[in-house]
């Protein structure tokens, strides 16, 4: 891609962030058994880096913490499945796929789920905390694509495409495209007071 092009999409992306109206997700997550503080907080402004461009800030909530009267612009429900802990050894069966969102009826539910067990054994004892955390946001990202942007399909590259390699999970550079943030951005705002979830 020449130097020119990237100029031009790096302007028009500057362009289009800066006259969107920013969003509120409510990110309720369950535990991450064994996930290590560090990985946690990586994972967390991972995910707010990801979601950015899109207009969307991620607020954190638990379940168990809840009160009336908050109100968000979109609600997403998440389940860590197995654990996270680097050090332990994943014995048994593991799912076939790293995460997944719910589906009913052709629609996409706010609810997703990751598998930690098959992460920590996909990228093996020799990764840091912090690389941990990062490939958590992207597979937590991913699954919000689909929430947000109400759809099944993948795109051919970033973080909307259909399966991720460990450079993809890994490298400090990996971002949605252009076109899945277009999406993201459209969807989200149009998304009549009926569609959008108040907590």
């Amino acid at each position: 891609m020449s130097l020119t092009l990237r100029a031009s999409l790096l302007a028009l992306w500057v362009t289009v962030s800066a006259n969107a109206q920013t969003r509120t997700l409510a990110l309720y997550a369950g535990p991450a058994h064994g996930l290590d503080l560090k990985a946690n907080a990586v994972m967390r402004a991972e995910l707010d880096r990801l979601l950015a461009p899109a207009g969307i800030e991620v607020v954190w909530k638990s379940l168990a913490a809840r009160r009336a009267g908050e109100n968000f612009d979109l609600v997403a429900v998440g389940s860590f499945e197995g654990s996270c802990a680097t050090d332990e050894t994943p014995g048994g069966q593991i799912a076939r796929s790293l995460a997944d969102t719910s589906i009913a009826d052709g629609h996409i539910l706010p609810f997703f789920r990751i598998d930690c067990t098959r992460l920590v054994r996909m990228l093996g004892p020799q990764y840091e905390p912090a690389v941990l955390g990062r490939a958590l946001a992207r597979l937590v990202g991913h699954e919000i694509y689909h929430i947000v942007a109400q759809t099944t399909e993948h795109r051919g590259k970033g973080l909307a495409k259909a399966s991720f390699s460990i450079p993809d999970l890994t490298d400090t550079e990996f971002d949605l495209d252009l076109s899945s943030l277009a999406r993201m951005r459209t969807t989200f705002s149009t998304r009549s007071p009926e569609m959008a979830s108040r907590k």
